[in-house]
């Protein structure tokens, strides 16, 4: 479920209408439109705002599900190692020019809901940030 269809869900379960939100985050009933559209973003604050309105965590807000803690728990064992990884060709993640599988990638850093890898490209050593949820597999390279 995409970020303003979360929102959405939340409002309308919590009994909400979009005014009254508007009115309890100092915003207009518009810009809650705008997020349930998908038109705008809240910035972090009004979103922790949210979430604390909703009685939810920022996880939940967002969209971090039990499985994608659990792979990243799974990621967080590869750390400094070598692997491919397989990303949803489905995803909205269009960062990797429709790359399904980036080869030869160093795990450096794993967070709940993201990793960070270092990979090579165009024979240059490049940083990218992986968001856990377009994450489809793992093949671990075997260590020289």
């Amino acid at each position: 479920m995409k970020f303003e269809e979360r929102i959405y869900e939340f409002r309308k379960k919590g009994g909400f209408t979009q005014e009254e939100i508007a009115n309890k985050l100092n915003v207009s009933r518009q810009t809650i439109s705008n997020w349930e559209t998908g038109t705008a973003q809240p910035t972090i604050n009004k979103a922790i705002e949210l979430a604390n309105l909703y009685g939810i965590s920022m996880n939940e807000l967002v969209g971090v599900t039990e499985q994608a803690k659990q792979k990243s728990e799974v990621l967080s064992t590869l750390i400094h190692r070598k692997a491919t990884i397989y990303l949803n060709p489905e995803s909205d993640a269009d960062i990797f020019l429709f790359k399904t599988a980036l080869k030869h990638c160093e795990i450096i850093e794993v967070q709940p809901s993201s990793i960070r890898i270092i990979m090579q490209e165009n024979k240059q050593m490049i940083e990218k940030l992986l968001f856990v949820k377009d994450i489809i597999g793992f093949e671990i390279e075997e260590e020289d």
